[in-house]
């Protein structure tokens, strides 16, 4: 795993990342290279599950956590997707016959980068090329990196006086079935940003319901 990630950063599209600044809400000016290596270390504490305070909760967190997927572990794969979540920020397009970069900066200075997640989700294998990651692997974090916007503050905010039996129903119809792994996304990339304190606060709750972990299948009937 070590291995892994170090030839991830000294990968030149990675390091390239060092160019890429946000500016707003959640980003105070701030490399989205730092911003993912920042991710990537909350995420190595975090997922120990020492959040997760009711202890069959936490049991079933480290459980899938521990799983096996293919050569690694789902822990592990949810390590690299923080690590790549924000890859899609480097990206320029052609509208046209025009190119235009995919980061947008408004009068005030407000950085936003519309469509980050899917396009993103697009380029992870040029950011992992030589790791020995599995095609499987791959696409697991390419998936995720997709969906890491599912669980936003957006998300979030116009549930917060919902029961949490009725958040957590929610969260498990959504994600495609990645809904752990795009919630622990969220989690780690938004730990310290002041506008999603009451998220957080939310997400903590959630991880400590143990129906969150159970298998959820769709059949007619």
């Amino acid at each position: 795993m070590n291995e892994i990630v170090e030839k991830i950063l000294q990968n030149p599209l990675f390091l390239k990342l060092q160019l890429v600044i946000e500016n707003n809400s959640y980003h105070n000016h701030e490399k989205t290279y730092d911003h993912l290596i920042k991710t990537f270390e909350i995420a190595k504490l975090q997922i120990r599950g020492n959040f997760i305070q009711n202890q069959v909760a936490k049991k079933l967190f480290l459980e899938f956590a521990n799983n096996p997927f293919d050569n690694l572990t789902n822990g592990e794969i949810m390590l690299l997707t923080a690590l790549l979540h924000d890859v899609g920020k480097i990206l320029s397009y052609k509208d046209g016959f025009k190119e235009f970069n995919l980061r947008h900066e408004n009068s005030e200075g407000i950085v936003s980068n519309p469509g980050h997640e899917y396009w993103g989700s697009t380029i992870v294998d040029k950011f992992v090329k030589d790791t020995g990651l599995s095609e499987k692997e791959i696409e697991k974090i390419s998936e995720t990196v997709r969906l890491h916007g599912t669980f936003g503050a957006d998300y979030f905010e116009p549930k917060l006086n919902l029961s949490i039996k009725e958040i957590v129903d929610d969260i498990k119809a959504r994600a495609e079935e990645l809904y752990i792994e795009a919630l622990f996304n969220v989690y780690c990339d938004c730990f310290t940003a002041k506008p999603f304190e009451k998220s957080k606060e939310k997400i903590i709750e959630v991880f400590n319901q143990p129906n969150l972990y159970t298998k959820r299948t769709y059949f007619i009937k």
